[in-house]
């Protein structure tokens, strides 16, 4: 369980209900931090957790940002982008985003994927890496972390073969895995949100594609596999925290409870303003699909695509056990957090360049040819954007105090 800290005196709920009520158009950041983003801005009155988190740490606020983040490393870059070949892309590769499943071990949670450049991640994990340092007492490290993270995505991209042994924290997480499945649907059930009678039979009809594509994929597969038992919304999450989210529980094999499957349905979210990557405009769910498929060791299972009420959703299979790191709790060590830090780098350096075999030798040497053209400068803006970080996370707090 986090323990999370609170603006002195300030309620959780208290200050959900006055952010909102602030009312009025939504102002825009604060022309000297771009980063800042204006809690007024934000309707967390559903969803009051949420704001807890971003309120209680520079990391839970900078997990909220991440499209004006990409977009300001976007903007600090913008005069070395044209021309550079665009990579496939985690879109929001910060530390937290390390889970262990039953599928295996790295980066998960893949709505945020696109293509563009490289630095979009490296800074994206540079910075959460700064953040970490500094909230666990470990500042003095934070450059020699980036520094591991580095060496491990170079290592990957000179040698695609190059590999890491499992890192501790990942080896301890997998041996207390259990596989209660009474004791999981319990918990899927008590995290499902009721639906109106409405919406739950038009989510019925609009997976009705979604079925249709999973038995053509797979037609070893009984039509009841999916029938559906059970639905509900989710919240759960930061940066996906206000995005429209459901599970879905279906038959699977068998009548038997136990033989049940449950998969997530979430909304695909547009990332307009991150003006250097492919998917700047509308809401593609393919570029989560491919994107996964490319960087994701294990992609999860039943992945597909539907439509509902004119959005579009992703859809994934939940796994029995799921642990992601916990900036406050997940590592005894410097030294188990820099193998995790080794890890994310060679998964980054083995998907970012993966296209075809015909041109993967040279899609790897580009990347290298820009890294050591541009490191320099991507460590000194991981320092500016780590500053502008804990600058923005002090006034979105002052902000709210406010009201």
């Amino acid at each position: 369980m986090r323990h999370r800290r609170l603006v002195p005196g300030l309620g959780v709920v208290a200050l959900a209900a006055l952010v909102v009520a602030c009312g009025g158009e939504p102002r825009q950041a604060r022309p000297d931090n771009p980063l800042y983003v204006d809690p007024s801005s934000r309707d967390f009155s559903n969803n009051p957790k949420l704001l807890e988190r971003i309120l209680a740490t520079p990391h839970g606020y900078f997990r909220f940002i991440n499209i004006p983040f990409s977009s300001e490393v976007c903007r600090r870059f913008g005069d070395v982008l044209p021309g550079t070949a665009f990579i496939n892309l985690h879109g929001d590769a910060h530390i937290e985003q390390y889970a262990v499943t039953d599928l295996g071990r790295g980066l998960t949670d893949f709505d945020d994927t696109s293509r563009g450049p490289a630095v979009l991640d490296l800074l994206r994990l540079g910075v959460s890496l700064d953040l970490l340092a500094r909230e666990r007492g470990w500042a003095e490290h934070s450059d020699e972390l980036f520094d591991e993270l580095l060496s491990a995505y170079r290592a990957a991209l000179e040698d695609p073969e190059h590999e890491v042994e499992e890192p501790r924290f990942a080896a301890d997480v997998r041996a207390s895995f259990s596989y209660d499945r009474n004791a999981y649907f319990e918990w899927v059930e008590s995290i499902m949100e009721p639906l109106p009678a409405d919406e739950a039979r038009e989510i019925e009809a609009a997976m009705a594609s979604y079925v249709e594509v999973m038995l053509a994929e797979r037609p070893e597969t009984a039509p009841d596999y999916f029938e559906i038992l059970k639905l509900g919304r989710l919240r759960m999450g930061i940066g996906s925290a206000l995005d429209l989210k459901y599970l879905v529980q279906f038959r699977g094999e068998s009548d038997d409870p136990i033989d049940d499957v449950v998969v997530e349905v979430k909304e695909v979210r547009t990332l307009e303003g991150i003006e250097c990557i492919t998917a700047a405009q509308g809401a593609d769910p393919f570029r989560i699909l491919v994107g996964q498929s490319r960087i994701a060791y294990q992609p999860y299972g039943l992945l597909g695509t539907m439509r509902f009420r004119d959005r579009a959703f992703w859809v994934h299979k939940w796994v029995d056990n799921y642990h992601e790191v916990d900036v406050d709790e997940s590592f005894a060590s410097l030294d188990e957090l820099r193998q995790v830090v080794a890890d994310i780098g060679v998964q980054l350096g083995k998907g970012h360049p993966k296209e075809t075999e015909a041109f993967d030798l040279q899609l790897r040497r580009e990347q290298l040819r820009l890294l050591d053209a541009d490191e320099v400068r991507i460590r000194r803006v991981r320092r500016e954007l780590a500053e502008l970080t804990v600058d923005a996370w002090e006034r979105f707090r002052e902000e709210a105090a406010a009201g």
